[in-house]
């Protein structure tokens, strides 16, 4: 109250004496004197664990300072102190503040010094200099600072001519391309400073049929690593061809800011041999998903160098449907894939790969048909118009019926919806209702269900459920996919996206966003919409316990399980998530082709529900699907895919 009565006597004074304004100022801080001010209970200060892993230091270093225990934490900036002195006997005493940065999207605090302002002023290496003592980072947020953390003992050579210094390259082995052989030196540079050139001088390569090419001027970066660095086998260097290499490699230090340091050179010799196809896992696998093959010399494609790998696949595709004669691929028929992803020289990623022809409206390919392959896989890899092929490596491979992935993925709206009803302490509850219902609905059909992005299938389907609907309109959901020009008959395509905003499907007269939009669920009130067709009171029962905006109070903490409204949250827990789980039910049956209908029928292809509806059906029209079906409450539901829709559904995903 005496805060109160403060205000209202500074207020009179300013309205009546508005040209004595210091006096009133002086006069409300006297008035006020007697106000209790809050005690802050004082700052216990994290102790940082920093991770800090350089020694020698150019003058384009990026010093990184990795701080442990930070991921959940945010700072404005960090201050970092180098306390200590140099061999030459000069103390140093130098702050730097610096924005920070994150490991990642939710990994830890890094903060990142450049060397070139201010630290290497303050250094002034003439020649090399060693630094010695220690290095403090503090981190600073909007009350204060709030982290410390020490790099103690810390030694940092300044190099202000780091000439590469190569000790060692093994030489003599038998390499691929693109693998990494092991060099031994000093002053290799990391990325984030420049580059370290391996620069053939002169050298040459004996092919197998011996002829030979001669090689100089090529160069091709070296990756640093604790030990030195590493030098690639890459076809700039020294082609894609099988043969021996002998020559001389130099190198040479190149800084962002431009300068170029010459070091020394060293002999190398080297048998090339060519890619090796080794393994294939799974032995199984059905159309879109990812299968390994192991091997060697597989290269990243390159196009501006025109680099890459290719596979040959040759043998005899025999279907499973005995109707289907085998089809011998061989030859001119061969089946030619790039891969979809280049791990590394010894690793790359294919899916079991599918095309669709468009005018057929069929599918083409290696998964187009379970059954089986058997034959050989060949990798072949090429530089600039030269090709050097592997070995022919046996491979056999059992295609599976089609399966469908559906990645259910949950945005934040879906999170401010479950606040805006009052519900957000049972989030995990609801989303595994929904699991439930998907699951139900689906049950016998070739489909799985997956919160977590998969990763064991490059081609899956998508539907996002969020909150608000982007277009105003209070939609429930919207299949938002679109694949040449609308309903996917057959599920030819099995990466839909249900989310977002697709162009296409808004160009071609649909709506442009889609998902499901669970906050439109509240459009079942009578009382927050009172002209909506299709309200329920049952809504306003089971939910105006919970929602602010019908008089409710949330759910707490401490309430659920086993509190007084235990019985009204489970029911509010099972309606919202019902409602949820049907929707998606029903916008991933659009994107996998439904409604069906006989391909005589008059539009079949045109037509995405039931005709005529039926109580309990699922991919029926919004409004032929009321508030209790959906809710599965007062008898009603829960609702199922008709027979000709489950009938489809198993055709085209079956389960085997």
């Amino acid at each position: 109250m005496r805060f109160f009565h403060c205000l209202q006597v500074c207020s009179i004074l300013v309205n009546g004496f508005l040209n004595t304004l210091i006096l009133v100022s002086i006069f409300c801080a006297l008035g006020c004197a007697s106000v209790d001010k809050p005690e802050f209970e004082p700052r216990t200060l994290q102790n940082l664990r920093v991770i800090f892993d350089q020694e020698v230091v150019v003058k384009s270093s990026v010093l990184e300072f990795e701080l442990e225990g930070t991921e959940l934490r945010e700072a404005n900036f960090a201050k970092v102190e180098f306390f200590g002195t140099l061999a030459s006997g000069v103390s140093v005493d130098f702050e730097n503040r610096v924005v920070m940065d994150r490991r990642g999207a939710k990994g830890n605090l890094v903060t990142r010094v450049r060397v070139v302002d201010g630290l290497w002023e303050e250094i002034d290496p003439k020649e090399k200099e060693t630094f010695t003592g220690t290095i403090k980072i503090t981190l600073v947020d909007d009350i204060g600072v709030f982290a410390e953390g020490d790099v103690v003992s810390s030694v940092l050579i300044f190099q202000p001519n780091p000439e590469p210094e190569i000790e060692t390259i093994e030489s003599g082995l038998e390499v691929y391309p693109n693998q990494r052989v092991q060099i031994k030196g000093a002053n290799i540079l990391r990325s984030s400073e420049g580059k370290t050139w391996a620069i053939i001088d002169s050298g040459s390569v004996v092919y197998d049929d011996n002829s030979s090419l001669p090689i100089a001027n090529s160069r091709y970066p070296i990756i640093f690593n604790d030990e030195g660095g590493f030098l690639t086998i890459h076809p700039t260097l020294f082609g894609v061809r099988s043969g021996v290499f002998s020559g001389q490699i130099r190198f040479e230090n190149e800084l962002l800011s431009g300068e170029v340091f010459k070091g020394n050179s060293q002999s190398f010799a080297c048998d090339l041999l060519p890619p090796v196809a080794k393994t294939v896992t799974p032995s199984s696998g059905s159309r879109g998903q990812k299968i390994s093959l192991a091997g060697r010399g597989f290269l990243t494609t390159d196009p501006t160098l025109d680099i890459g790998t290719y596979l040959v696949f040759e043998g005899t595709l025999t279907p499973d449907d005995i109707r289907i004669e085998p089809i011998v691929i061989a030859g001119s028929s061969a089946f030619i894939r790039s891969p979809y992803r280049i791990v590394d020289e010894t690793l790359l990623e294919q899916d079991v790969w599918y095309d669709v022809d468009s005018q057929r409206k069929e599918l083409i390919g290696l998964g187009a048909l379970p059954g089986s392959f058997v034959g050989t896989i060949q990798p072949t890899v090429f530089h600039g118009g030269v090709e050097q092929k592997g070995n022919k490596t046996p491979f056999s491979f059992n295609i599976l019926p089609s399966k469908q992935i559906v990645h259910v993925k949950y945005l934040p709206g879906f999170s401010r919806a479950l606040e805006f009803y009052g519900l957000s302490v049972v989030e995990d509850e609801v989303k595994e209702r929904v699991r439930k219902v998907l699951e139900r609905d689906y049950k016998d059909i070739n489909i799985e269900f997956r919160e977590e992005l998969p990763t064991d299938f490059i081609e899956f389907t998508t539907i996002e459920i969020g909150g608000t609907d982007p277009s105003g309109l209070l939609n429930f959901g919207y299949d938002n996919s679109f694949n040449e020009g609308g309903k996917d008959v057959n599920n030819l395509y099995l990466s839909d996206y249900l989310g977002g905003l697709n162009r296409h499907s808004q160009k071609a007269g649909y709506l442009p966003y889609g998902g499901v939009f669970i906050e439109s669920f509240s459009a079942f009130s009578p009382t927050l919409f009172p002209d909506n067709f299709g309200t329920s009171t049952e809504f306003d029962v089971m939910m105006s316990p919970f929602m602010i905006a019908l008089n409710g109070t949330e759910v707490t903490e401490d309430e659920w399980p086993q509190g007084a409204r235990d019985a009204a949250i489970r029911n509010a827990i099972d309606m919202i998530g019902s409602l949820t789980g049907h929707t998606a039910s029903h916008e991933i049956g659009h994107a996998l082709g439904l409604a069906h209908f006989d391909l005589f029928e008059t539009d079949a292809a045109d037509r995405f529900h039931n005709d005529p509806p039926n109580d309990n059906w699922i991919m029926d029209a919004g409004s032929d699907r009321p508030f209790d079906e959906r809710a599965e409450i007062n008898g009603r539901g829960p609702a199922q895919f008709n027979r000709a829709n489950s009938d489809y559904l198993k055709r085209v995903l079956p389960v085997r």
